[in-house]
Parts: structure tokens; C-alpha cells; sequence
């Protein structure tokens, strides 16, 4: 038996008990909460994206990281408002269920484990590429260095959530503290103190602050968005959280913000340490920045924390994708050995294996086609977290127009600026998701790598809504009923 949290419709938490699933521990606390989320958007989608973003639209596109933190924020407060009112694993998944019927529910659920699970097969792959690099590690493989870290992450979670969450409250400190020795470094080499370099101008005379104009910000904005994913998965979080109802809207909320403010420094200073154009997508820009202004102690310092970086990105990978299993299997979409829990330790140990075995299996994909097989994960990736994007201010909207004016008045966290704001997240997150698809960049199989993400989407959710109709929703049907029990 497993105790639920729920709302719907009238702003009061209820507990419903669920027959023959586990029970998640509720241990993490706000600063556990903020780390996992950093975990899992401090990863490759900055530390290489950056490039690619600073490549296409200059030392400006620091206002497209700018604009695209504000519709995340905006994003993270819609998903407050809602996550108060129900924790439970399966987040907004479980929203979607409530509002627009089962098939959106698993859906929804099922391309945000698909983010988590490709995304993470990618990491692994960058990961491994960055240990390969290293001279004591070039005669291991990469398929072998990603093994043994996502078996170290899969152990780490074995343990417990509680050991799982300090151990990445100290991973996602380091890449934290990484950043702003880095913004600081180049600061100071532009300041003339220690390093030399070509100061400011570096940052403006190479073209201007928007050498590729409007189109570059335009184009930029997929990869720019596509680095702060992550932050939601707070919400996924909740159901382990001790105080969920005051923890998780002001970690979903400081979170973003606070990521915003870390990658435009972080920007700034990369662009001010080396010029835009000459920025690398194949390698660290980080790396290539500290050795431009001639810091090469801490340029190999960068290469470490970016390796933990992805280390504790596929940590956060795993956590998240193995609560979405968990939660699809609670809710009867999925055999139930997905939602038993280990008695003493209280964590999904089959939705784990399947999760781990998952994200290995995307880096295996290297092996086959090393020239496809990032590209094609982080496709996979772009259209769960862009359809989660999309969704959460539009379950936002529906759930606030359910509600009373005296409802809403009592409401426990509210949306700043409803409606605007969740009309005008929708909107830029589909601008950025329609944004790639009118560039000619090379992808895979012949398809823009624009379009991949939207083609590769229409094939995983033809496949899924199969997989519905002739499985799941039979899987559901069978599930037994709540007894309505108020715990």
C-alpha cells in the first residue's frame, strides 16, 4: 500500500491509498531539492550548448539566456501554483491525467522519462568523451568509462534518497562554485590583473554585441532553452519532500532564477576570454577560454568539474526518470513490479534497473553510429522537456479557470501577472521549439537538425498512443480501485 497525495479542482490536499505500490521516503529538504535540480541542469546541455549558442548569435546572446530564464521562471511558478495543491511523484504527468484524461497523463509522463532517459544516454556519452580525453584514460573506451558511472549513480541511489540527495548537494556545489571561480577569472583578466588578455575588447570588437543580429538570437534559442531543463523536476520531488506545500514553490521559483543569473555571468565572462566566433563546439569553450587568458591550472581545474558535472547530471537523470516509472506504474500504465519500493529503503529498486539499463543502452548507440547518436539523444531529450514546457502553463491556465473567485482568493501560491504570464511562456516556448526548424544545420538520417526533435516526437508519440490503446489502458482498467481512504 502507498499513500498518494492529490488535489483537483478545489484547492484541499487529499491522500488516497493506492493498492500494492511502495511507499517513497519523504526525507529531502529544500536544499536537497534545489540540488537535484542544479544536478540536472548543469550538465553538457550548458557546458557544450554555450558554444553552439555563443557560435550562432555573439556575445548577445546573453539577452536570449536572459529572456529564455524568464519563461522558465514563469514556467516554474505556473508549476508552483499547481504542485501545491497535490505532491506526488508523477508531477504535472499526474496534472495532465486530472485534467485532459488518461492518454494525455501518460503521454505527458512518459515523454518526460523519454527526456530524462535520452538525455541522459547523451550524457553518458559526453561524460565518457570527456574521460577519454584525459591521457591516463585514453586506452579505456567510452562505452566503459559511461558503465562504470552510471553503475557508481545507480548504487548511489540504491542507498536511499536521503544519501542520493547529499551526495548531489556536494556534486552540484562544485560545478556552482566552478562557475563563479570562472566568472571571476575572466574578470579579472579583463581587468589586466594577473592574465593578459584583450579585454572588452574581445567582447564587442568582433562584430559587436550582435554580430549575427535578430536571426542569431532567433536561432539560438532551442539551445539556450534547451540548458535550463531541469529545474521542473522539483516538482517531481515533491512526494519525497518533507515540507512539500512550503519547499517546492520557492525551490522551483529560486531555483530558476538563480540558474538565469549563474548562466549569464557565466556567458558574459566566456565572451569577454575569447572571441564568439572562435568559440569551439567540439570541445569545452570553458577549457579554451581559461587557456586564452593563460590559466591552465585552472582550465584542466574546469575539465574536472565539467566531468562532475555530467557525473552528477546522469545522477538527477536517474533520480528522475526512475520516480516517473515509478509514478506511470503506480498508476496503472506499466506492470506494478515498477512501483514496488525496497521495505527499508523505500526506493523504486525495478523502475532504477530499467532506468539505468535505459540510459546505458543510449550510449551503446555511440558504438553503432558515433556520428548520429548524441544528436539523436538530445532530439529525444528537446521534445520531452519542450512538451512538459509547453503543457505546464496550459494545465496552469485550465486548473485556476476551475476554480471560484473565493477559490482562488485562498489559494496558497498564486501566479504573478495570470493570465499573461502563462499565455506568454506558451508562446516563447513554441517560438523556440519552431525556431530551429527554418535552419539548414546537418542533423541525422538526412533530417535538419531542427526537425529532428519534431519528427522523432510525431514517431515516439504515434508508437506510445499505440502502445496505450493496446496495452496500457488495459493495464489501467486492471488497476485496483482506491478506497477513497483519507489518511
Amino acid at each position: 500500500m502507498a499513500i498518494r497525495s492529490h488535489d483537483w479542482g478545489n484547492g484541499v490536499a487529499t491522500e488516497e491509498i493506492v493498492a500494492g505500490a511502495g511507499t517513497l521516503h519523504r526525507a529531502l529538504k529544500v536544499r536537497h531539492l534545489v540540488t537535484l535540480s542544479i544536478g540536472g541542469t548543469l550538465g553538457s546541455g550548458f557546458f557544450l550548448g554555450v558554444g553552439g549558442a555563443l557560435s550562432t548569435g555573439g556575445p548577445g546572446v546573453a539577452v536570449t539566456y536572459l529572456i529564455a530564464g524568464l519563461v522558465v521562471v514563469g514556467v516554474m511558478a505556473c508549476l508552483a501554483e499547481l504542485s501545491v495543491q497535490g505532491q506526488t511523484a508523477g508531477g504535472f504527468a499526474i496534472y495532465a491525467q486530472e485534467r485532459l484524461g488518461p492518454w494525455a497523463g501518460f503521454i505527458t509522463g512518459w515523454n518526460y522519462w523519454l527526456a530524462w532517459a535520452a538525455g541522459m544516454g547523451a550524457e553518458g556519452i559526453a561524460v565518457g568523451t570527456y574521460v577519454h580525453s584525459l591521457s591516463a584514460f585514453h586506452s579505456v573506451p567510452i562505452w566503459l568509462i559511461a558503465l562504470v558511472v552510471v553503475g557508481a549513480d545507480f548504487g548511489i541511489n540504491l542507498i536511499g534518497v536521503l544519501t542520493m540527495g547529499n551526495y548531489e548537494f556536494i556534486l552540484s556545489s562544485i560545478k556552482i562554485v566552478a562557475l563563479i571561480i570562472f566568472a571571476i577569472a575572466c574578470l579579472a583578466a579583463v581587468l589586466g590583473m594577473g592574465s593578459s588578455t584583450g579585454g572588452l575588447n574581445v567582447l564587442t570588437g568582433h562584430g559587436g554585441l550582435f554580430p549575427t543580429g535578430v536571426h542569431g538570437l532567433f536561432n539560438s534559442f532551442l539551445i539556450v532553452f534547451f540548458a535550463f531543463t531541469g529545474v521542473e523536476m522539483i516538482n517531481i520531488s515533491a512526494e519525497e519532500s518533507v515540507r512539500p506545500e512550503r519547499d517546492v514553490p520557492r525551490a522551483l521559483v529560486g531555483t530558476a532564477a538563480g540558474v538565469m543569473v549563474l548562466f549569464i555571468a557565466a556567458v558574459l565572462a566566456l565572451a569577454t576570454a575569447i572571441p564568439w566566433d572562435k568559440v569551439g563546439t567540439s570541445s569545452s569553450p570553458f577549457y579554451d577560454a581559461l587557456r586564452a587568458i593563460h590559466s591552465p591550472l585552472l582550465a584542466n581545474l574546469m575539465v574536472v568539474a565539467i566531468i562532475i558535472s555530467s557525473i552528477s547530471a546522469l545522477d538527477s537523470g536517474l533520480y528522475a526518470s526512475s520516480r516517473m516509472l515509478f509514478a506511470l506504474s503506480r498508476e496503472g500504465y506499466f506492470p506494478k513490479s515498477m512501483s514496488k519500493t525496497h521495505p527499508t529503503r523505500q526506493v523504486p529498486i525495478g523502475a532504477l534497473l530499467v532506468c539505468g539499463v535505459c540510459i546505458f543502452a543510449g550510449v551503446l548507440l555511440d558504438i553503432a553510429t558515433p556520428s548520429y547518436a548524441f544528436i539523436f539523444l538530445g532530439s529525444l531529450a528537446t521534445l520531452g522537456f519542450m512538451w512538459a514546457y509547453v503543457l505546464i502553463p496550459v494545465l496552469q491556465i485550465l486548473y485556476r479557470r476551475g476554480l471560484t473567485k473565493e477559490q482562488v482568493a485562498t489559494l496558497r501560491w498564486k501566479v504573478p501577472g495570470y493570465p499573461v504570464t502563462p499565455l506568454v511562456c506558451v508562446a516563447l516556448v513554441l517560438v523556440a521549439i519552431i525556431a530551429p526548424i527554418f535552419q539548414n544545420n546537418p542533423g541525422a538520417l538526412g533530417i535538419n537538425a531542427g526537425l529532428l526533435p519534431v519528427v522523432a516526437g510525431a514517431i515516439w508519440i504515434a508508437v506510445w498512443s499505440l502502445y496505450y490503446l493496446v496495452a496500457g489502458r488495459r493495464f489501467k482498467q486492471s488497476t485496483p480501485a482506491t478506497d477513497g481512504t483519507s489518511a
